[in-house]
């Protein structure tokens, strides 16, 4: 007996017991995946032990210094960066950087001697740059945002913006955290319209869309467990989101379309309805299993590179496709039996 047709007469024996243990679940997800928000990582695009971070960790060690990952714009007010108020005013950012907790080293335009390279062609505009040494969660959330709110400012002689790659991706890894919630707010709805209008049957709707909030929640769950020994990076919870929902919906209509046709082609007897979702998870759920494995081994390649950032690509991808497939060949066809042929 083939793995998906075991599997859907494991499923009509307890489709209720399923059904319940199915809700319960995606409370017991959605709890465990809230809490892994907050607990991934801020990543830059390193690999350990690389000659790059041999040579970055010697500069540290050695000289006390190393590539500056923060940037400090300064804008001449009027006339040009060399005027007497504007540099004095750079040479005191540049001490006022260099002496902020958290800075190891700090240097400008000003401080080497009005190197061109820190400075603009039309000469309104130069560089104060900083190294601030840890990691990016130590950089992103414990310098930066106190760095950054003081040293924005706009005077007489000058007007300073904080830059730099870890600002970047400090400002962008904030973005991300809030475009999170918005776009759930915005893609569940729309979703379970688009749904109904494949359907025309809001019970059938709202199981795929279940399918795929359940993809998304279990996903951030199943994280905590690569989360125990690994770090991972904040844009695993986008996956998560965009991957979940596709992959769920995705499966979820292969299972409820073959459902339908199955059911169809039988009385709708409640032994029809048994037999039409064995047949739904032997025919469609194997294809969904297939696909499922196909799209787990392409990510899980990114394990491969020695970059956490791309590896935590591959954790979440394979999460979120764990998550999908239990959805759809477990929950939905559970949720099929009770509900589908009820609204139909």
């Amino acid at each position: 007996m083939s793995t998906p047709h075991g599997l859907g007469r494991f499923v009509t024996r307890r489709p209720r017991l399923i059904s319940a243990l199915g809700a319960v679940a995606l409370v017991l997800v959605g709890i465990v995946g809230a809490g892994t928000i907050g607990a991934l990582s801020l990543n830059r695009f390193e690999a350990p032990g690389s000659e790059s971070m041999r040579a970055r960790d010697a500069l540290a060690r050695d000289h006390g210094t190393g590539s500056p990952n923060v940037a400090l714009l300064v804008t001449a007010r009027t006339g040009t960066v060399d005027d007497p108020a504007a540099a004095a005013a750079g040479r005191a950012l540049t001490a006022e950087l260099a002496a902020r907790d958290g800075v190891g080293d700090a240097w400008s335009y000003w401080s080497r001697g009005g190197t061109e390279t820190l400075r603009s062609e039309d000469a309104r505009h130069a560089l104060v740059l900083a190294w601030v040494p840890g990691d990016a969660d130590h950089v992103r959330t414990g310098v930066l945002p106190d760095l950054a709110a003081d040293l924005t400012r706009t005077d007489a002689a000058v007007e300073v913006t904080v830059g730099g790659g870890d600002e970047v991706f400090r400002t962008v890894m904030e973005q991300a955290r809030a475009d999170f919630v918005r776009a759930e707010l915005i893609i569940l709805p729309l979703t379970l319209l688009l749904l109904w209008l494949v359907y025309r049957r809001f019970a059938a709707a709202l199981v795929t869309l279940a399918t795929g909030l359940f993809a998304v929640l279990g996903s951030l769950a199943l994280l905590r467990i690569p989360l125990a020994f690994t770090e991972i990076s904040t844009f695993a919870s986008n996956i998560a989101l965009v991957m979940g929902i596709g992959l769920g919906v995705d499966y979820g209509l292969f299972m409820i379309f073959r459902f339908r046709e199955e059911l169809a082609a039988r009385d709708g007897g409640g032994d029809d309805v048994r037999e039409a979702v064995v047949a739904t998870v032997r025919g469609a759920g194997r294809t969904v299993l297939f696909s499922g494995a196909t799209v787990a081994a392409a990510l899980a390649v990114l394990l491969v590179f020695p970059f956490p950032f791309l590896a935590s690509f591959a954790y979440a991808g394979v999460a979120v496709v764990a998550a999908a497939v239990v959805g759809a060949t477990v929950l939905l066809p559970a949720a099929a039996i009770r509900f589908v042929v009820a609204a139909s």
